[in-house]
């Protein structure tokens, strides 16, 4: 099983973000930003990982997915395979740097499934 971590306003059409089972939300206070922690089928995570990127709009957005070993990092026209550890994420946060994004935005947090409760409480 893997988790996602997608940003409703990183999305062309956010009815997209619809066809996910979720099992959690989070509102960002005085914002219209949501972030939607998502499962996907480890069966279905290569066709998947293609879905959320061909679906982004283009801009200074990201989107994660992950199980305990892997972390996959999503860009419109980048894919960053990686692992949880920070010292594999150079080139993503980079990259992520390049199209504007705050450095302190790309900590791609969470990308293990024990750091869910944290973030999502």
């Amino acid at each position: 099983m893997y988790h996602g971590i997608l940003l409703n306003k990183s999305f062309k059409d956010n009815t997209f973000l619809l066809t996910y089972k979720s099992f959690s939300t989070k509102v960002f206070e005085n914002s219209d930003w949501i972030v939607y922690g998502i499962e996907i089928n480890d069966k279905e995570i290569e066709n998947q990982i293609k879905l959320i990127q061909k679906n982004m709009i283009r801009g200074k957005y990201f989107n994660h997915v992950y199980n305990d070993e892997r972390l996959v990092i999503i860009y419109k026209d980048k894919i960053f395979d990686v692992t949880s550890h920070i010292s594999s994420w150079k080139n993503a946060i980079e990259y992520g740097k390049s199209l504007g994004i705050n450095e302190d935005q790309l900590n791609f947090w969470p990308n293990r499934f024990q750091d869910e409760v944290h973030y999502f409480n």
